[in-house]
């Protein structure tokens, strides 16, 4: 009682004044509503020059502080009905209204500030400070809940919403026909998660996988075997640690250091498929240059062989020619004998 006592001592509360009259003017146009005086509504005040109060505008139930804001007739608080869709409004479109609301805080940051402290010991301890829940009664449309973000300045809006049977959650710029993006678990495991770009790139099972159908592509061409040899031997194999991991030793390249081939835009980054194209071409190149070196031996071989055999024929025919010398200059020898013997026996007649 004491308390209550100074307080009214004080002026904190003054009094309150109630005055009819609006409902009268509900056939009147707007400039009845805004020619009407807060003591022509029904309005409080404290004993510091705050008044607030309550006036029925043209479409609803408006909160109108004693100075219009923003030199407007305009109230920062207002229950709208139109077209028995009823509304709340927080701030309007009047100079200088915020509109900053505040659920578990007297002093909102943003215009939506939610804040809990406390104990929460269920499962892992989450409190859902917003959940967005649908429930279609149409049995052929979708029930999926979700929010726009959007930039009004540049008229670009990003659309988040739940998707297949809630089994996946997706992001789509409104215009692309995308999503851009999907995320999917259709599991009762955090394994399960598959990612979906809508360039057609994906991580499913924990394997990154590109996009790299022909029909997503154009201007589709040979790699040279020339043009991949001079980038292979340009490229510079280094070891190394990210400035936010100064633990792990990576293996690697450096994008401002490689050949222009396997440069992206910016070299800010690198592409392994690009990395995996040049060394693949390299590899083939070497594998038909073996190829090649192997068709030679063979050639080679095959006329060694060849060679061999010749010669082999040479040496028997050699070994022939000389049985035959021999034989016949055995002959002869015996043909000279042959002959001395008979001039011999001439002689002796």
């Amino acid at each position: 009682m004491k308390n209550i006592s100074k307080l009214l001592s004080k002026g904190v509360i003054l009094s309150m004044i109630l005055s009819s009259g609006v409902a009268m003017a509900a056939s009147g146009t707007d400039e009845t509503f805004k020619n009407l005086t807060l003591e022509e509504r029904l309005y409080q005040y404290d004993g510091f020059g705050a008044q607030w109060g309550l006036d029925v505008g043209s479409d609803g139930l408006w909160l109108v502080p004693k100075a219009p804001v923003g030199g407007t007739y305009s109230a920062p608080f207002k229950l709208r009905n139109d077209a028995d869709d009823n509304t709340l409004v927080i701030g309007g479109n009047a100079e200088g209204t915020e509109g900053y609301v505040g659920i578990g805080t007297d002093a909102p940051s943003a215009k939506l500030d939610v804040q809990w402290s406390g104990s929460n010991t269920v499962d892992d301890g989450l409190t859902n400070l917003l959940v967005l829940s649908a429930n279609n009664s149409e049995v052929d449309k979708e029930s999926d809940a979700g929010f726009g973000l959007k930039n009004a300045r540049a008229d670009i809006q990003w659309n988040f919403r739940t998707h297949q049977d809630g089994t996946a959650f997706v992001a789509t710029l409104a215009g692309t026909g995308g999503p851009e993006f999907t995320v999917k678990n259709a599991t009762a495991n955090v394994s399960g998660t598959e990612l979906y770009l809508g360039n057609g790139a994906k991580n499913v099972g924990g394997v990154w996988i590109n996009a790299s159908s022909r029909a997503l592509k154009e201007n589709i061409k040979d790699l040279s075997a020339q043009d991949a040899l001079a980038a292979f031997h340009k490229l510079q194999p280094v070891t190394y640690n990210y400035k936010s991991d100064k633990k792990e030793q990576v293996v690697g390249f450096i994008a401002e250091d490689v050949p222009a081939l396997v440069a992206i835009q910016g070299r800010d980054g690198l592409s392994s498929m690009d990395m995996v194209a040049v060394l693949t071409k390299v590899v083939q190149e070497q594998d038909r240059s073996l190829a090649e070196t192997k068709a030679e031996l063979k050639v080679k071989e095959k006329k060694m062989v060849e060679m061999e055999a010749k010669i082999t024929k040479l040496e028997a025919m050699q070994k022939r020619l000389a049985k035959v010398e021999s034989l016949l200059t055995n002959l002869a020898l015996d043909t000279s004998n042959t002959k001395k013997e008979k001039v011999s026996l001439n002689l002796k007649k």
